[in-house]
């Protein structure tokens, strides 16, 4: 009986042994999962606040490109109108100062025709209307030409204008767009963040289950060991002194770590 006893007593803290190698194992393994999933958790919510701060900034440094764009096509707009003014004050003069030259040509002449006793009429008369006609179109051709520099400079102004709207706009929507496109990043990182977080905690669970049912299962095994220690040689329970089944003190200490009369301290820990 006393050999039958030592071996339960063996088989017993082989699996209270197993059972708590294997319970530490799968503890530090979820230690290990959880700690490994928050600091992916971390990094994840650092790139999301780095991605949230990039997105800010290349919005703003596009937004203050497109209105640098703008002012300076209102600023050159402004010049080309200006240029048309000067041109339209310039052609205004040229024309006033060619028409007084005509003017001083036709008196002149006409004051020599007189001095000279040339009448105003046949041929003179002839001369000085086609003389006249060619002063009216030499001044008609003078306003047209200032006319259409002044048009010109001012189609060029109004198209430097609607092409500052029209690059004002564009790189608006650019600076929208790349905000969006951030979001939309920031949002991926986030959730893959927690997905992974998620799969962490699961694999780490999974871990802890797996160290709580060793635990079990080596103090299962134990405890059946221990019971066959209870049954004496011809099946039955020994009470004698000699062919009782009960573990001694020694050997419950050297199975548990204790005597049978302390209390059970705390599972182990990983």
């Amino acid at each position: 009986m006393v050999g039958v006893a030592a071996v339960a007593a063996v088989g017993a803290a082989a699996g209270v042994a197993k059972g708590v190698s294997g319970y530490k194992a799968g503890q530090a393994s979820s230690k290990a999962a959880m700690a490994t999933a928050q600091y992916n958790q971390q990094i994840s919510q650092i790139n999301a606040q780095m991605e949230k701060e990039r997105g800010r900034i290349v919005r703003s440094i596009t937004e203050r490109n497109a209105d640098v764009l703008g002012e300076n096509a209102v600023y050159n707009a402004y010049l080309l109108d200006k240029q048309a003014g000067e041109i339209e004050d310039q052609n205004q003069f040229d024309f006033f100062m060619k028409e007084r030259q005509y003017d001083i040509f036709t008196a002149e002449k006409r004051a020599k025709w007189g001095t000279s006793g040339v009448t105003m009429a046949g041929s003179p008369a002839v001369v000085a209307l086609a003389d006249a006609q060619a002063a009216a179109l030499n001044l008609a051709n003078i306003e047209q030409r200032g006319l259409q520099a002044v048009s010109r400079m001012e189609q060029a102004a109004e198209m430097t204008r609607y092409k500052g709207k029209v690059e004002y706009n564009n790189m608006m929507q650019q600076a929208f767009m790349g905000q969006y496109a951030s979001d939309i990043q920031r949002a991926n990182i986030i959730n893959q963040g927690n997905m992974d977080y998620m799969a962490g905690a699961s694999k780490a669970y999974s871990a802890q289950q797996k160290a709580t049912a060793a635990l079990i299962s080596g103090l299962s095994s134990a405890a059946a060991s221990a019971a066959g220690g209870f049954t004496g040689g011809g099946g039955g329970v020994g009470f004698g002194p000699s062919s009782t089944g009960f573990t001694s003190a020694a050997q419950n200490q050297a199975i548990f770590g204790q005597t049978p009369m302390q209390s059970f301290g705390p599972l182990p820990q990983g």
